[in-house]
């Protein structure tokens, strides 16, 4: 019996295989790991330029549909899927609170998501729009991040949220302010 058992203790056969048995599910998830990690922070940059952009495009003029905003933030995000995306498009007015500046919605629009209530406060206005009557446009996007293997547990219920305020670069002067007025919308009072 001792033969055996020194025998057992002295071989080393099997050795790279229970190597391998504890190796293999460490490199099987980097490798997940290194094709899902780079996938969502590509998605979530795409998802934050296709908010930039849609903010460009509706600063710009009164448009009378939105579809081909929506197009072009959807382009933008290509290869990845974000059919399920949420937009919320505003136009923002800033009024004069007391000694502070408060911005309130003076249209809104969504696509897959609830389009905020006209003359909701947002809250305090951007550094670069600190005046009363000033004028901005506010897009707001929203996804379901899901991945393509569901070995990494943080990735399972991840959302990704961007909101991005724009100056109005053209529009239309009502007030004494441009101003950009969404489809169905006012102008600011």
């Amino acid at each position: 019996m001792r033969c055996l058992v020194w025998r057992f203790g002295r071989s080393d056969a099997g050795a790279g295989a229970v190597e391998f048995a504890l190796i293999a599910p460490i490199m099987i998830l980097v490798m997940f790991a290194s094709i899902e990690i780079p996938r969502a922070v590509m998605t979530g940059q795409r998802l934050a330029r296709s908010a930039r952009t849609m903010a460009d495009l509706i600063s710009r003029q009164n448009l009378g549909s939105l579809d081909d905003v929506y197009a072009a933030g959807s382009a933008v995000t290509r290869p990845y899927d974000t059919s399920g995306m949420g937009v919320v498009l505003s136009a923002i007015g800033v009024y004069a609170n007391g000694t502070s500046f408060v911005s309130k919605v003076c249209s809104s629009k969504a696509q897959n998501a609830t389009p905020r209530d006209v003359n909701s406060t947002i809250g305090p206005a951007p550094a670069a729009s600190q005046e009363a009557k000033a004028r901005y446009v506010m897009a707001e996007v929203t996804y379901a991040y899901k991945p393509l293997f569901n070995i990494l547990p943080a990735l399972k219920n991840y959302a990704f949220s961007y909101t991005i305020t724009w100056p109005i670069r053209k529009g239309t002067t009502y007030n004494g302010k441009p101003e950009v007025v969404l489809p169905d919308g006012k102008p600011c009072a």
